[in-house]
C-alpha cells in the first residue's frame, strides 16, 4: 500500500510540474505574441518603417550597438527607411537638423524637456554630469563647470597648452622622420590624454616623455565593448552580470589600481586647492576660497566628474589630432593648399599662438571637415519625449527619440560628396578656393559637438586646440604616410562602441623644407 501510495503521488507531483511548466510556457509565449502583435499593429510608433525584428524586440539595436558599426548601421536604415526609423520598439532615430533642434533646443525656465534616457553612461552609484539624467542636477553642474569653457579661462591655459604642443613638435624632430615613422594612435592618445589630465586637474601623465602608455591609457579603451554591453543591459536586465564577460582578465587585476588612482588624484588636487600651477577644470568646481569637502559622497561625486570630463576632452582631441592628418594625406591637394596657407601666414614658428590661426581660412575648413566626417556624437544621444512635435511628428510621452548625427552629417541631403574631405565646402564665397559646387551645403547639418544645454562645452575649446596643434605640426614637417597603408581607410578600419576604436597609422614627420631659425 505504501509502494503503490509513493508511486501514485510521483507520478502526480509529475503531472502536476509537467502542466505548471506546460501553462507558464504556454503564458510566455502568449504574452510575446500578444506583445509582437501590439508593437506591429497597436503600438503609437507602428506607422514608422525599420528592420522588422527592431519592431517588436530590442534585439535588433543589441546588436547594432556592440557590433562595432553602429554609425553607419544606422546611417544605413536612415537612407533605406527614411529620416524617420523605428530602430527599437519604443525607440525612432530621426536624420534632420529639425528634429535636432526640436530635441535638444526644447527646454522650459532653462530645463531641458527632453531628458536623458540615464543609460548611456556607467552605472558607478553617481551619474557626475554627463550621465546626469535629472535636469536640474544636471544644470547645477554645468553652471558651476560652465566658467571652465570660456575663451578667457582658455587663454589663460595657453601655456600649459604650449608646453605640451611644443614637447610633441621636439618628440618628432628626433623620432618622426625615421623610416618607420610613428604610430599617430598612440602619439595622438599620449599626447591628447597628456594634454586634457593637465587642463583638468594639474595631474603630470607623462606619457610623451616615457614613450609608453599610463595605465589609464592602457586600460580604458579595452572597456570599449564593455561600456556599450553596460548600456545594453539597461534594457535587459536579467543579463546584467553577462557584461562582465566581456572585460579582458588583464583589465580585471588593473581595475582596482586605476580607481584608486583617479580618487588619489582627485584628493591630491583638492589638499593643494590654493596652490595650483595654473589654472585648470577642476578650479570651477572647488575654488581655493571653499571650504574642503568632508562627505565621501561629494569627493566621490567630484572624482566621477573629474573622470568624465577627462574623458570628453581627451578622446575628441585624439581622434582629430590622428585623422584630420589621415584625412589631409589621403587628399594631396588639400593638404597641399593648406601647407601653402600656414607657412605663408608666419614668418616664424613662435608667431603661431590661437589667436593667430583663427584668421586661417582654409585651415578652419579642414578643421571642420574632419569633424564632420569624423563625427564625435555617433551614439545617438537617446532622450526620453514629454510628448512633444519632432520634425512635423508628434511623438507621444516616453518615446525614446535621438538624432544621428553621424547620419545628417554624411548625408548627401546636405552634403555634396559627402564621403569626400572637402575644406572647400566650409570656405567664404569670397575665398579664392571657394567652389561654388558646395554653395547649396547645409553646413548647419554638421553638430559634432551636438547642441543645446547638454551639448559639449568645450567644442570651442577644441576647435581651437585642433587649429594650433595642425598649424604647428604642418610649419614645422613636411608629413607623409608610411608604405603600405593606402587601403587604410576610415570607412572600414575604425569601428564605435561606446567610443571610437582607431587602427595604427603611421606616419613619418621629416623637417620641412622652408625651415626657418626661431
Amino acid at each position: 500500500m505504501t509502494l503503490w501510495s509513493d508511486t501514485w503521488g510521483q507520478r502526480l507531483g509529475i503531472f502536476i510540474s509537467t502542466q505548471v511548466l506546460t501553462a507558464t510556457i504556454t503564458l510566455i509565449v502568449a504574452y510575446y505574441l500578444a506583445h509582437t502583435i501590439y508593437c506591429i499593429g497597436f503600438h503609437p510608433l507602428s506607422k514608422y518603417p525599420g528592420p522588422r525584428l527592431a519592431v517588436f524586440s530590442n534585439l535588433w539595436w543589441a546588436y547594432a550597438s556592440t557590433s562595432g558599426r553602429y554609425p553607419w548601421i544606422i546611417a544605413s536604415v536612415l537612407r533605406k527607411y527614411g529620416d524617420v526609423v523605428r530602430i527599437a520598439p519604443n525607440e525612432l532615430v530621426f536624420l534632420t537638423p529639425r528634429a535636432a533642434k526640436d530635441i535638444y533646443l526644447a527646454q522650459e525656465k532653462n530645463l531641458e524637456l527632453f531628458v536623458q534616457v540615464g543609460y548611456d553612461a556607467l552605472d558607478t552609484g553617481d551619474n557626475g554630469i554627463s550621465g546626469e539624467p535629472d535636469p536640474v542636477k544636471h544644470r547645477e553642474i554645468a553652471k558651476k563647470l560652465a566658467p571652465a569653457f570660456s575663451t578667457r579661462n582658455l587663454k589663460a591655459k595657453e601655456a600649459t597648452v604650449n608646453k605640451h604642443f611644443d614637447f610633441f613638435i621636439n618628440k618628432m624632430k628626433s623620432l618622426g622622420a625615421d623610416k618607420k615613422g610613428v604610430d599617430m594612435r598612440s602619439w595622438s592618445d599620449w599626447l591628447a590624454l597628456d594634454l586634457s589630465a593637465d587642463m583638468t586637474c594639474g595631474r603630470d601623465m607623462g606619457q610623451m616623455r616615457d614613450i609608453k602608455d599610463s595605465i589609464l591609457l592602457s586600460t580604458t579603451p579595452k572597456l570599449n565593448l564593455f561600456v556599450a554591453a553596460s548600456q545594453l543591459t539597461r534594457k535587459f536586465r536579467l543579463f546584467t552580470v553577462l557584461q562582465y564577460l566581456t572585460i579582458p582578465p588583464s583589465v580585471w587585476f588593473a581595475l582596482p589600481k586605476l580607481i584608486k588612482l583617479n580618487t588619489e588624484d582627485v584628493r591630491a588636487r583638492i589638499e593643494r586647492r590654493d596652490k595650483i600651477e595654473h589654472l585648470d577644470y577642476f578650479e570651477q568646481l572647488l575654488p581655493a576660497d571653499k571650504p574642503v569637502p568632508d562627505d565621501k559622497k561629494v569627493i566621490f561625486h567630484l572624482e566621477n566628474i573629474a573622470a568624465q570630463v577627462l574623458l570628453a576632452s581627451w578622446q575628441p582631441l585624439a581622434n582629430q589630432f590622428y585623422s584630420l592628418i589621415l584625412f589631409l594625406l589621403k587628399e594631396p591637394a588639400a593638404y597641399t593648399a593648406l601647407v601653402k596657407e600656414i607657412r605663408g601666414a608666419f614668418a616664424e614658428y613662435g608667431a603661431i599662438d590661437m589667436e593667430a590661426v583663427t584668421s586661417l581660412k582654409y585651415l578652419n575648413g579642414c578643421v571642420q571637415e574632419s569633424l564632420r566626417l569624423h563625427q564625435e556624437t555617433t551614439d545617438g544621444l537617446p532622450r526620453i519625449s514629454p510628448g512633444a512635435v519632432v520634425d512635423g511628428e508628434y511623438i507621444p510621452k516616453g518615446v525614446t527619440c535621438q538624432i544621428s548625427y553621424f547620419a545628417a552629417a554624411r548625408s548627401p541631403q546636405y552634403f555634396t560628396d559627402p564621403l569626400k574631405f572637402c575644406p572647400e565646402r566650409w570656405l567664404p564665397s569670397g575665398h579664392p578656393q571657394f567652389d561654388s559646387k558646395y554653395a547649396s551645403d547645409e553646413l548647419k547639418a554638421s553638430k559634432p559637438f551636438s547642441q543645446g544645454l547638454r551639448g559639449c562645452p568645450g567644442g570651442a575649446i577644441a576647435v581651437s586646440l585642433i587649429r594650433l596643434f595642425i598649424a604647428r605640426v604642418l610649419w614645422e614637417f613636411d608629413l607623409e604616410a608610411v608604405e603600405g597603408q593606402e587601403d587604410l581607410s576610415f570607412e572600414k578600419d575604425f569601428k564605435f562602441y561606446a567610443y571610437w576604436d582607431r587602427p595604427s597609422f603611421w606616419v613619418r614627420f621629416k623637417p620641412a623644407h622652408r625651415m626657418r631659425n626661431h
